[in-house]
């Protein structure tokens, strides 16, 4: 059965400092306080949908384009996810769920409209602690989500207790509060290549790997050479003979005279020579 907007206004522990205190219920695992009891914190009725409650954006997130980091978000700032980018998203509430209940994350409508998906998960019996979401903009521009601002929504069904509890050992994040460490098993690093060491091998393989857009961004590549050379054949061969004759007669004749000028400078200083030997001859038989 799934529970309803009156069910869980009477389930849901709304009052601030009895939620607090019921945080440690779970942790020590005295069911027999919770009963069928359901955390949520914080509670804000306008999230409470006819059978539904909106989950939102909490105080930090991860992008998978640096999935080793992530990032802390304040109070009105927001993140901008980029087309084909997926981010785990903290929620704001804390959620605790008794030994007979289960719930449900969808994505919401409004949502999926804009070209983003959710990846759907589920909230086990007895689970306490944060969630982390995984939403992906599949649409061609930018989106932003602002913290607190509603982005999944969860529904709760009623089961038959659970024979087992959820416990930290068997569940690494249960009682999360961040995001924490995340193991990315099935995912392969892929290092960044130098501006200079990029090939067309390199182009190659991301059109393989990835498709539509990279086969325009190749295709531009290609493009653009074609340009180049075209130019280079119309513009620049043309006149590339005449350009360089040109510059090599002008350098042939400005040796040409530094040559010319330095076999003067010679014979000048050879003809001075040799006129004041002649004068010291002339002066030597008239005396």
């Amino acid at each position: 059965m799934v529970l309803s907007d009156g069910d869980l206004r009477k389930r849901v522990i709304q009052e601030p400092q009895e939620a607090n205190e019921a945080k440690l219920w779970w942790e020590k695992g005295q069911w027999d306080k919770i009963g069928n009891r359901i955390l949520i914190d914080p509670f804000k009725t306008t999230f409470l949908g006819n059978c539904t409650y909106d989950l939102s954006v909490g105080e930090e997130y991860r992008s998978l384009r640096d999935p080793r980091n992530s990032k802390p978000l304040k109070e009105r700032e927001k993140i901008c996810i980029g087309p084909g980018e997926s981010v785990l998203i903290l929620t704001e509430e804390y959620i605790s769920l008794p030994k007979n209940v289960v719930g449900i994350i969808v994505p919401r409508a409004r949502w999926i409209f804009e070209g983003t998906s959710i990846c759907a998960t589920r909230i086990d019996p007895t689970w306490y602690g944060k969630l982390v979401i995984g939403f992906t903009n599949h649409a061609k521009n930018p989106v932003e989500l602002y913290r607190q601002e509603a982005f999944c929504t969860a529904y709760f069904m009623e089961t038959r207790d659970v024979e087992v509890a959820l416990s930290k050992e068997r569940v690494l994040f249960l009682g999360r509060t961040s995001i924490g460490k995340i193991d990315f098993s099935h995912a392969l690093e892929q290092k960044l290549l130098a501006t200079e060491k990029v090939d067309r091998e390199d182009i190659e393989k991301v059109v393989d790997l990835y498709g539509w857009p990279w086969d325009v961004v190749r295709g531009m590549f290609v493009l653009t050479l074609k340009e180049v050379i075209d130019y280079v054949e119309k513009e620049v061969a043309p006149t590339i003979v005449q350009d360089a004759t040109a510059a090599a007669i002008e350098k042939a004749y400005e040796n040409q005279q530094k040559w010319f000028k330095i076999l003067v400078t010679g014979l000048l200083s050879i003809f001075g020579a040799l006129l004041v030997v002649a004068g010291y001859i002339i002066i030597r038989l008239v005396n």
